[in-house]
């Protein structure tokens, strides 16, 4: 399997088993405040916004320009994640969004060439198609699951 075919592979298995857990909420759900202040609907805006910001850079990538645009700066990313949530969609019209926006991210990341993926040999740093899937797609869910699967069990406790 190609270095590109195992990054997109380990994006959808984290996409798969992150929306297993929320399939089957009702619109209520959504509006729980669960993750500091946060509901579903601002952690799921949350992540899209992130999805749509990196589609972005996967797009000026395939083109032969630098993944962020100029003028803008993303080493601060809570006023990122604030705008995000603050445009969240109520109930399942959140999970919709998030779902559009991740195969536009998904889309993006499998135009990209495949030798933009692997790990450099000469520097050993992974390449810039995994490190785009690391930090909003990949690393997302890794940081997000153990949240979303702890709320998921108090809620049925």
């Amino acid at each position: 399997m190609s270095a590109k075919a195992e990054a997109l592979a380990a994006l959808d298995e984290g996409y798969r088993k992150f929306r297993a857990g929320i399939a089957d909420l009702d619109d209520a759900a959504y509006s729980e405040t669960w993750l500091g202040s946060w509901n579903l609907s601002q952690l799921l805006a949350h992540m899209a916004g992130w999805y749509r910001e990196m589609a972005g850079a996967f797009e000026r990538v395939a083109r032969g320009e630098r993944p962020v645009p100029p003028g803008v700066d993303y080493s601060d990313p809570e006023p990122w994640n604030q705008r995000f949530a603050a445009g969240a969609l109520p109930g399942r019209a959140a999970l919709d969004d998030w779902d559009a926006a991740f195969a536009a991210y998904r889309a993006a990341a499998a135009a990209l060439p495949d030798d933009l993926y692997g790990v450099d040999p000469e520097s050993g740093r992974p390449r810039i198609g995994n490190r785009l899937l690391q930090g909003a797609g990949i690393g997302h869910f890794e940081e997000h699951q153990p949240e979303l699967d702890a709320w998921l069990a108090a809620r049925r406790r």
